[in-house]
């Protein structure tokens, strides 16, 4: 697909009019229009914007477009690098970001790469710990007086690029706008606040422990995603014919079933492999079924 059809392929998965989409990302609905339709491209600053709403790359966003400049993602990074040899369970707590990344590689190493547009002294105002307890490891990124929290929320992206071999477990501790996911087959526990959740190509368990509204993209369905949240609504967006059982725990709980905008009597299927949990207190999840 080219720009145009992801824009509106991407608008129509998270049930946006183009109206509510222009004021998401600061334009007016005839931006939309031209750019649904081919009338041309975003700027960069649209681009980011986009990107950051849908939780996709730019890359992703501009993968079959031929362009007259080269988009460069981001204009300040430091990266940290550790050597990991045996198999470990990383528990990992990252400050305030705009964007968490959790990825895994086929080396033997783990990159903390932190990055940002605006944030320049990266390197000098967070610091990355490693702590090692037999087959524990404890990795604090570690944010500097003189730094402000505000200003990473807005601004600052932490990408985490895991050893696939060496991982048994990771859990994350982080507040952050969007959360991405990427290949994962261990466990994972987010402990924290997001507002969007990417998910892909994600085999193993998950579970996000998160009382706010969340936005849940899934590519798959995981082996099991387990969603615990108290007084929160949100909403899981998972492909059509996906197959899954519920499984709704806590008090005042409900878990609704849309298919392309609409209910559906669909309520799981028993035999299925794949598991959504809901747990908690007071909490609804809507999960949508969209046509991939």
């Amino acid at each position: 697909m080219n720009f145009s059809e992801k824009l509106r392929t991407l608008r129509k998965q998270y049930k946006f009019s183009q109206e509510q989409l222009a004021e998401k990302i600061g334009v007016s609905r005839q931006a939309i229009t031209k750019w649904e339709t081919d009338g041309g491209l975003p700027d960069i600053e649209n681009l980011m914007a986009i990107a950051a709403l849908f939780s996709i790359s730019i890359d992703e966003l501009l993968s079959n477009e031929k362009l007259a400049y080269t988009v460069s993602e981001y204009a300040y990074e430091s990266t940290t690098e550790f050597d990991i040899d045996r198999l470990s369970h990383f528990d990992i707590h990252a400050p305030g970001a705009q964007e968490v990344s959790v990825t895994v590689t086929d080396d033997e190493k783990m990159r903390i790469r932190l990055a940002s547009n605006v944030l320049q002294a990266l390197a000098q105002n967070y610091k990355v710990k490693l702590d090692e307890h037999r087959n524990r490891l404890d990795v604090d990124i570690r944010q500097s007086e003189k730094s402000s929290e505000a200003e990473g929320k807005e601004a600052l992206s932490i990408h985490i690029c895991l050893p696939a071999r060496f991982c048994s477990e990771v859990e994350l501790s982080a507040i952050a706008d969007v959360l991405r996911l990427d290949g994962l087959t261990c466990p994972f526990e987010l402990s924290g606040k997001v507002r969007k959740v990417d998910i892909k190509a994600v085999q193993g368990t998950i579970a996000l422990n998160c009382n706010t509204d969340m936005v849940i993209y899934a590519d798959a369905l995981p082996a099991a995603l387990e969603i615990n949240q108290i007084n929160a609504t949100s909403t899981l967006h998972i492909p059509q014919g996906s197959k899954f059982y519920t499984r709704i725990k806590g008090e005042s709980n409900k878990v609704i079933f849309m298919q392309d905008g609409k209910p559906t009597g669909y309520q799981g299927d028993a035999d299925a492999a794949n598991r959504i949990e809901l747990a908690g207190m007071n909490a609804e999840l809507t999960v949508s079924q969209y046509d991939a």
